[in-house]
């Protein structure tokens, strides 16, 4: 089975809608705790930027099913969303977790961790109650982490490509990294492009609407009072969640609409036995920087580098303007999946994107009108909402190119 038909299918296309089954610890414990809690055999490997982060990544190289990784079968790369981590992949548990079906599969899977948040706030020279080590966006994630974790699992596993899973920021930061470094497409077999946030004109979430609206009045607010980092992991936060959250309806609408602030949606799909597990993991901390960039997206309809006013631009940049991102050198095989509401990454913006990526091989609307921008990691239903054909997924692993029909939005 390929990994692509394994990605929409073992892991959503079932046809019978999930059962979880949900431990409540799992949100008392970290990554690897759960991983190794349920037979996977996990590695956890800490790499060194070039600007001095250390980024961690958390490896499934063992199932319990189907023991150590198929060697012939390339490696698997995860990267999470806006203050997420790699716990977010693992939530809803094993038999629906798209890691732990990967695994299952015998591909070896790697789960990234962007700097800043929970498991990758080390840094070389730098303390996190220093402004220095907050100055990034995911622009820094897509040229300095995501290319550090690529050729650390290349390297380890002595092999020229891998395949690519981003969800939400997870597909900003590699849009940037293939634009900036074109070298690094020809590492990638394919990129799987879940929820994939580049332009954000026509978002409709209240709470990013707003701070893009106000976006000079709260940029200033974050420089005069040092607010550096937003929404770090913060246990109290957690306990307080998993004891309310659950057992109390206004808590647990008012539990949701905090986690899921900037993707916000109606979850129908979400099973509200799952909050202790996702309270314990969401959120996991980052940069004001980062939300502050995504909201000079939504203003500006463009994809393009970080805006820090016409005089600095003109030192930086050397024009009153940041540059756009280039999409044309993003070569790679990109398949995109998309929900019709989700109010982060509206579809017209999904279409503008897959119009100027040069390589779109897939682009599939999910059929369940009410799938939203989490639903793809949280969804109760998750094992049967993307009911996508078999015949438009055929990929031989290895393969780098394949030309498909697309469905633009």
């Amino acid at each position: 089975m390929t990994l692509f038909w394994l990605l929409l299918v073992a892991s959503f296309g079932g046809l019978a809608a999930s059962v979880f089954y949900i431990d409540v610890e799992d949100g008392r414990l970290t990554t690897p705790q759960i991983t190794v809690k349920y037979g996977y055999r996990t590695e956890t490997h800490k790499v060194e930027t070039y600007d001095g982060f250390f980024v961690v990544m958390h490896r499934l190289r063992a199932s319990p099913s189907k023991g150590p990784f198929d060697a012939r079968k390339p490696p698997v790369l995860l990267m999470h969303g806006l203050l997420g981590s790699s716990g977010d992949w693992i939530m809803i548990g094993p038999k629906n977790a798209l890691p732990y079906l990967l695994a299952d599969q015998g591909y070896d899977v790697w789960l990234g961790n962007a700097r800043g948040n929970r498991y990758s706030g080390e840094h070389a020279y730098l303390t996190d109650d220093m402004r220095e080590y907050w100055d990034f966006s995911w622009h820094e994630i897509g040229i300095y982490d995501v290319p550090t974790m690529v050729d650390h699992v290349l390297k380890t596993r002595k092999v020229k490509q891998l395949h690519y899973v981003g969800h939400s920021q997870g597909t900003t930061s590699f849009l940037v990294m293939t634009s900036m470094m074109p070298e690094y497409n020809k590492k990638i077999i394919k990129m799987h492009a879940l929820a994939p946030a580049a332009y954000l004109y026509h978002l409709n979430n209240p709470a990013m609407r707003f701070l893009a609206t106000h976006m000079i009045t709260a940029t200033n607010i974050a420089n005069a009072f040092g607010v550096n980092q937003l929404l770090p992991s913060n246990p109290l936060f957690h306990q307080l969640a998993r004891v309310f959250c659950p057992n109390y309806f206004n808590f647990f609408r008012f539990c949701i609409n905090s986690m899921f602030l900037i993707s916000a949606g109606e979850y129908h799909s979400l099973d509200p036995n799952l909050i202790p597990v996702l309270t314990g993991h969401i959120p996991a901390g980052a940069s004001a920087k980062q939300f502050i960039h995504y909201g000079q997206e939504v203003l500006s309809g463009h994809f393009r580098q970080f805006d820090y006013g016409p005089g600095n631009n003109t030192e930086i940049y050397q024009a009153a303007d940041p540059p756009d991102y280039n999409l044309t050198n993003v070569r790679a095989p990109v398949a995109i999946y998309y929900g019709l509401n989700d109010q982060l990454t509206h579809p017209e913006d999904v279409g503008r994107l897959a119009q100027e990526l040069p390589n779109v091989v897939a682009m599939n609307q999910l059929p369940n009108a009410s799938f939203n921008h989490m639903d793809f990691l949280v969804a109760a239903n998750v094992r049967s909402v993307l009911q996508v054909s078999q015949n438009s997924l055929q990929l031989s692993e290895g393969v780098s190119h394949m030309v498909l029909k697309t469905k633009r939005p």
